[in-house]
């Protein structure tokens, strides 16, 4: 099996020394001495994690880890900051600029080790579920064009679903760690943020295959909150503020539970895309009841649709995007029709887009 790479940048050679002692029987080290060095090394050698200093004599450590982190080849490596810089002031800029953790000089073996093993397997489970999302998605577009592959993309569904099956061996990730030991709570919440991920990769397998071929999962009764829940999960790694206005009476639904989970979540994310070049980024979630309908608002604080764009977004194989299939929105509408509703969107340039969903109350 291959190890992983940890460039250590510092330019204190004690420091690299130290780090090299705890780290090099489990991981493959490349090391650099100030913030230029790291930036070559980290874009030819493509570390899966960085453990890097803030004072050093060329570019200081916000300064690269901003650099990183606009660089679209290595924007997302994990990046922890290892500093002397001890004020809550210094550790609260540090991940605003981009870093996953804080540690402060004098570490200990045991914290260090802890901190990378923990941040490289979420990396990992990280990179696994974007694969297999894309890998979904790449097979849909497939399905769309060629209906004789629909047995492939049902038993590919299901080998993701086995996949993801083995990898929720990570909850018990936990009953490993002593209860004494000073990060225990950190990493336990942080298993249960990837345990919530896993099990909405497995939701989402089982409402794909059950829309491109109308068998599966039957249609039942489900109180909304519940099929809101997977936002929780991409909340705790958006990095702007969630408003939710909900009516205080909650109502159900006669739906597949796992498609609209589907368009719920595919909605909230391009939101939060849409919103990445804001400064404030704001997404506001609105639940209310119109009878006979129940309808739920995503509306996000972005540059809003271009006007030549607007007419469409929803078309099978439409998208802006780099590296897009222009099949999410489609999906998603064909979903929410295909259960008695509608899908609409409102949107004004430079103020943000709304994208509104209405079902019946009581299923069509």
């Amino acid at each position: 099996m291959t190890r992983q790479k940890i460039l250590i940048v510092d330019d204190e050679p004690n420091n690299l020394k130290f780090m090299q002692q705890i780290l090099q029987d489990e991981y493959d080290l490349l090391f650099a001495t100030g913030g230029e060095k790291a930036l070559v090394v980290t874009r030819k050698m493509n570390p899966d994690l960085i453990l890097l200093d803030i004072m050093m004599p060329d570019l200081d450590g916000y300064t690269v880890c901003i650099r990183l982190k606009e660089d679209e080849t290595c924007c997302d490596i994990p990046v922890i900051f290892v500093t002397g810089k001890a004020e809550v002031e210094d550790e609260r800029k540090g991940f605003e600029v981009g870093a996953v953790d804080y540690l402060n000089k004098p570490v200990s073996a045991a914290v260090v080790k802890a901190r990378v093993r923990n941040h490289l397997l979420l990396k990992h489970q990280k990179d696994l579920l974007t694969e297999s999302i894309s890998l979904l998605q790449h097979e849909a577009d497939m399905l769309q064009h060629k209906a004789e592959l629909g047995l492939l993309a049902g038993g590919l569904a299901h080998d993701i679903n086995n996949i993801l099956a083995v990898a929720m061996f990570f909850e018990e990730v936990p009953d490993l760690i002593p209860e004494e030991f000073e990060e225990r709570e950190a990493i336990v919440a942080t298993c249960e943020m990837v345990k919530d991920a896993f099990l909405t990769g497995r939701q989402i397998c089982q409402g794909f295959t059950s829309y491109l071929h109308g068998l599966g999962e039957e249609r039942k009764e489900h109180a909304f909150f519940s099929l809101i829940q997977p936002v929780d999960m991409f909340r705790k790694v958006f990095r702007g503020e969630v408003v939710r206005s909900f009516c205080d009476e909650e109502p159900h639904i006669l739906c597949k539970g796992s498609q609209v989970k589907r368009v719920i979540v595919n909605l909230f994310v391009n939101a939060s895309q849409a919103v990445e070049a804001r400064e404030e980024k704001k997404i506001t979630l609105r639940l209310w009841r119109e009878p006979p309908w129940v309808c739920f608002s995503i509306h996000d604080n972005g540059p809003g649709i271009p006007e030549h764009v607007l007419p469409h977004i929803f078309e099978e194989r439409f998208t802006t995007k780099a590296g897009g299939t222009g099949l999410g929105l489609h999906m998603a509408k064909g979903i929410v029709e295909a259960h008695g509703g509608s899908l609409g969107v409102l949107t004004v340039e430079g103020e943000g887009t709304t994208f509104v969903m209405r079902l019946p109350e009581d299923g069509p």
